[in-house]
């Protein structure tokens, strides 16, 4: 690598690769970080496999660039290196990689060749994310045959935000004191628990009073397990007549679980709410927040959810760092026990304010940035 990383006068070019419109972790955790970063000292410009970006003018009018790449690396290689070629033209000091599962190196070979003085991976998983129509057993032999060609030298920096995400990416081949462990974190203050939000949203969702609301934020994929929780709260239903369920994401399966409630004869029980800006309003006017998701690298809503003193009954396939503060409930995928348990929680609870606790435990943004920043200043 010929390069090095600008003089302190000058702005610190990353590209990170890749975001999605789909509202989901990484691409929460990458504008997060655009939002708190030293704008003076850095410049974020942004890769994405999507055709639009729903957020891309607010992007480009605070001076970030955003490439519209046409194709996977997998699909066409020839045409994926002219067009990753010619955004590292551009000049970059980082590229910083976001990633859940090896499909190759192809980028990281394109920026070690193109002289990109620091080039990160980052582990954000901890299984494969595939469509609904690939197979999940031919991506995961490939992930591990392609993880057994990993050296240290495909990269200058190693992150994770739990330590399963850097088991599952990583494996043995990075030693240990090289990766950086950085759970995901919030903006704290926007989640404290507001009963005049609460009460508003309430209304504004046409929910009663007395409605028992239970809430998951998702993309509709594989996962997120929608399924199952379908099943559960099936039966929650047929012993709570007062019970609602507020489905939050946008993705391939939507059809699948849309067709699912009408099946099971819940249309007017069930909300799908689709992607939203204020999930932490609608956090207020939920009484529990469940998460059955079938792997996770860390699950940042969790981080939410609990700074908005939410209870949450979430599966035992979560990484136990999620468990930020003692309002979540780690449960095997047993529909009985699951049904049991947001049942119990129906009789009420306190919810509390956790900026002390959750700001303590450093899951705030501030901590994060300073922990990002320290890599990207790292030679």
């Amino acid at each position: 690598m010929n390069k090095q990383l600008k003089s302190s006068n000058q702005k610190i070019r990353v590209l990170h690769f890749t975001i999605a419109n789909t509202g989901g972790g990484i691409t929460k955790f990458v504008l997060r970080l655009w939002k708190y970063i030293d704008r003076d000292r850095y410049q974020f410009d942004f890769v994405t496999m999507n055709n639009y970006l729903d957020f891309s003018e607010q992007l480009e009018a605070e001076g970030c660039k955003i490439y519209y790449l046409t194709t996977y690396a997998e699909d066409n290689q020839e045409q994926f290196v002219k067009e990753v070629t010619a955004i590292l033209n551009n000049g970059y000091d980082i590229v910083h990689l976001h990633t859940s599962w090896w499909r190759g190196f192809l980028l990281e070979d394109i920026a070690r060749k193109n002289g990109v003085p620091k080039i990160i991976i980052h582990s954000h998983n901890t299984d494969v994310h595939i469509k609904e129509n690939q197979s999940r057993e031919d991506a995961r032999k490939l992930h591990f045959s392609q993880r057994q060609l990993l050296t240290e030298n495909k990269a200058t920096d190693f992150i994770a935000c739990s330590e399963d995400a850097a088991g599952w990416l990583y494996g043995d081949k990075i030693s240990k004191d090289k990766i950086h462990i950085i759970p995901y974190a919030i903006e704290v203050n926007e989640y404290i628990f507001n009963d005049d939000i609460r009460k508003d949203y309430r209304n504004k969702l046409g929910l009663r009073s007395d409605d028992y609301v239970i809430m998951h934020v998702g993309r509709f994929a594989y996962q997120k397990n929608h399924n199952f929780l379908l099943d559960v709260f099936k039966s929650v239903s047929e012993e709570n007549e007062k019970v609602k369920l507020l489905l939050i994401g946008i993705g391939e399966l939507e059809e699948q679980i849309r067709n699912k409630v009408e099946q099971y004869d819940l249309s007017n029980k069930v909300l799908f709410l689709g992607k939203r800006e204020d999930v932490n309003c609608i956090m207020q006017a939920a009484d529990i927040f469940a998460f059955p998701s079938r792997f996770e690298g860390f699950g940042i809503v969790l981080i939410e959810a609990q700074a908005a003193g939410l209870k949450c009954i979430v599966s035992n396939e979560i990484p136990a760092i999620a468990k930020i503060t003692n309002n979540i409930l780690f449960l095997p995928f047993e529909k009985k026990i699951w049904v049991e348990k947001i049942q119990e929680y129906n009789s009420g609870y306190t919810r509390k304010n956790m900026s002390e606790v959750m700001e303590k435990a450093g899951f705030d943004m501030k901590t994060l940035v300073r922990k990002i920043e320290d890599i990207y200043n790292r030679i």
